[in-house]
């Protein structure tokens, strides 16, 4: 299975959607007919291929055709908004057949009426592809190729739970002495199967891979990201595990140059090349098991586990525990070899002798990584890594001379050390996200970072490499506070806050707090909300804000069911309440009775939100008391 997912350093992966399909749709034509999809789907699909016949060794085309319910659309591969699902593509073939690259169509940019800015949107007719290659030892026959899209479609005033559509398609593997003829020439000549100029795309991997990574460095954020691993490769030269082998290695490497500098170069090039080798690989295999990976984060023992390990690693930066290298590998690993190929070599192997300094740092970027899912990223994530790392055996095995004053090892890197076990509670909560909620996750990356720069700054005692380390000591604990203080200042720094802030007080569902309602009096309005859902956000921000609608909610007891982490609870109150789609919008009178022709589906204003508030407090009270909501439905 090939599953490629949209890459974004903030981007927020809401847990447990996808577990909404099996459950929630289960109805299935059902509820699709009642919002309108037609034959029972919002999106059907079908597959085709671009040659008759397959060549062992071939390369060529799936197409993979989504037809959109008119009215309807589903959010891009990469949405403009954080919160939104993209659309993802799933093609799996059998042994032998690699699927190469996924291709997704160029989405619409479109104003809707729920929206402020324009979408990224896909609907209509949208082609998707797949670029496969045979490999050279597949026998002749008929081999079956299986896609699935996944999405979450929308319309001007609504979002239903995520589903897929899928397809197969069956392609021969003929011999060479067959011909080949071109298939569906109307369809594969065209994006995304090819580019402006016609040229084939995916086809040749040098200009794939330039255009994807060109593409990639233009996304929002990720030049950052970059530069930020890049400064952490450097910083963790600073590490008990890395510090002692650079004079160490730069010296060993001087010894076969015979005083050329040119060469001790070559040489110091050749083993940071080894070392990007191994990490390169690392990061894309975390990437290609995204899916996997993906799929388990929504599981939330996943997630709390996964912040354990990342804090239990975190504590063997602070010296709690270590991690030791079993003595087999540490007496094969890491020892000098003659020549061009030792540097590689050396290279290959020193990520397992750094691994007691850096393993923690590099298993939370792998984590990272596994989650977006995208292993062209990952690659070049860990490339970038490896090149902080080597950047200082590069500089000062060239200026061999500034090897006498480099400080020497010390308490000091203990002290580094100790940055990096901040950075990975950091992370854990980073993966918490989901579960704790932003305000929590805001109050907790501020007591990080305080805690860090007080900690760092002022209360360690590690020895330092003379005057100026004191002076970095303070530097690194005015940060923290800064950081800290500014996470807890500024709306942005924390994402901007609740989502609800000064709006409507909603409470969790509960169907005591209904149950009383009714034999009190009391009206009730149950809100059905989800994060990923575009129009739940516009009545947060435009319609629960509004003054009007914030007094009259004093009058009802306002309770929400968040689908967000749908599971066997939220899925029964879903189905008791018959909901279809969210944001759905109920609405209970005082006798416990739902007033249907209130009931809200989609983006409402404010003025219509109080109307119908008014229209539910003008109904005759049926007595206080006089039905059981969990039986008046």
């Amino acid at each position: 299975m090939f599953r490629l997912r949209a890459p974004r350093f903030n981007d927020i992966r809401y847990p447990f959607v996808l577990a909404l399909i099996a459950t929630l749709l289960a109805p299935g034509a059902g509820n699709a007919q009642e919002f309108g999809f037609p034959g029972g789907a919002l999106v059907t699909a079908d597959m085709n291929h671009s040659l008759s016949v397959f060549h062992p060794g071939s390369v060529g085309y799936v197409a993979i055709t989504a037809d959109i319910a008119a009215g309807w659309h589903i959010n891009a591969e990469k949405p403009l908004e954080s919160y939104l699902i993209p659309t993802v593509l799933e093609v799996s073939a059998p042994a032998g057949i690699e699927i190469v690259r996924l291709l997704y169509p160029e989405p619409v940019l479109r104003k809707l009426e729920i929206s402020e800015t324009k979408m990224a949107l896909y609907d209509g007719i949208a082609v998707f592809g797949a670029v496969i290659r045979v490999g050279p030892d597949v026998l002749p026959g008929s081999y079956r190729i299986t896609a699935t899209i996944r999405y979450q479609g929308c319309n001007n005033l609504t979002c239903v739970e995520p589903a897929s559509a899928s397809a197969d398609d069956t392609i021969r593997v003929g011999t060479l002495d067959e011909g080949v003829e071109q298939l569906d020439t109307e369809i594969f000549s065209k994006p995304p199967f090819a580019g402006d100029d016609g040229a084939p795309v995916g086809v040749e991997a040098a200009a794939s891979v330039a255009g994807d990574f060109g593409k990639m460095l233009a996304e929002r954020g990720l030049a950052l990201t970059f530069l930020i691993i890049f400064f952490s490769g450097l910083a963790l030269n600073l590490t008990p595990c890395i510090y002692p082998l650079i004079p160490i290695t730069i010296s060993y490497f001087g010894g076969q140059a015979g005083g050329r500098a040119s060469r001790v170069f070559l040489l110091a090039l050749l083993y940071v090349f080894g070392m990007s080798i191994t990490y390169s690989i690392l990061g894309t295999i975390a990437a290609m098991t995204g899916s996997l990976f993906g799929s388990a984060l929504q599981n939330p023992f996943v997630v709390l586990i996964l912040a354990a390990i990342l804090v239990a690693l975190a504590l063997s930066m602070f010296g709690l525990w270590e991690i030791r290298m079993p003595m087999f590998l540490a007496r094969r690993t890491g020892s000098a070899r003659q020549g061009y190929a030792g540097a590689v070599v050396m290279g290959l192997t020193m990520g397992i002798v750094a691994a007691p300094c850096i393993g923690p740092f590099v298993l939370g970027l792998l984590t990272y990584v596994g989650e977006m899912g995208k292993p062209l990223l990952g690659f070049f994530m860990f490339f970038t890594l490896a090149w902080g790392i080597g950047l200082p055996f590069l500089v000062l095995g060239t200026l061999s001379g500034s090897l006498s004053r480099l400080p020497r090892s010390g308490d000091w890197m203990v002290w580094v050390r100790k940055i990096f076990g901040f950075i990975l509670i950091a992370m854990a909560l980073y993966f918490m996200r989901h579960l704790a909620g932003s305000k929590l996750v805001s109050i907790g990356y501020a007591a990080i970072a305080i805690a860090g720069g007080v900690y760092l700054g002022w209360i360690d005692r590690s020895a330092g490499a003379g005057r100026g380390f004191k002076v970095l000591k303070r530097a690194v604990g005015i940060a923290g506070v800064g950081l800290g203080a500014a996470f807890l200042v500024f709306p942005a720094m924390r994402g901007g806050g609740d989502a609800n802030p000064r709006g409507i007080a909603w409470q969790p569902f509960n169907e005591e707090a209904v149950f009383n309602a009714a034999r009190e009096g009391k009206m009730v309005v149950i809100d059905f909300s989800a994060a990923w859902c575009l129009p739940c956000h516009e009545l947060d921000t435009k319609t629960f804000v509004d003054p009007e609608v914030v007094g009259l909610s004093a009058g009802f007891v306002p309770l929400r069911v968040d689908l967000t982490k749908s599971g066997v609870i939220e899925t029964k109150i879903k189905n008791d309440y018959r909901v279809r789609g969210v944001p759905t919008i109920i609405f209970i009178d005082r006798a416990g009775k739902e007033r249907p022709e209130l009931r809200a589906t989609g983006f409402i204003d404010a003025s219509e939100f109080a109307r119908r508030v008014e229209a539910l407090a003008g109904a005759p009270a049926a007595g206080a008391g006089a039905a059981d909501p969990r039986t008046a439905r």
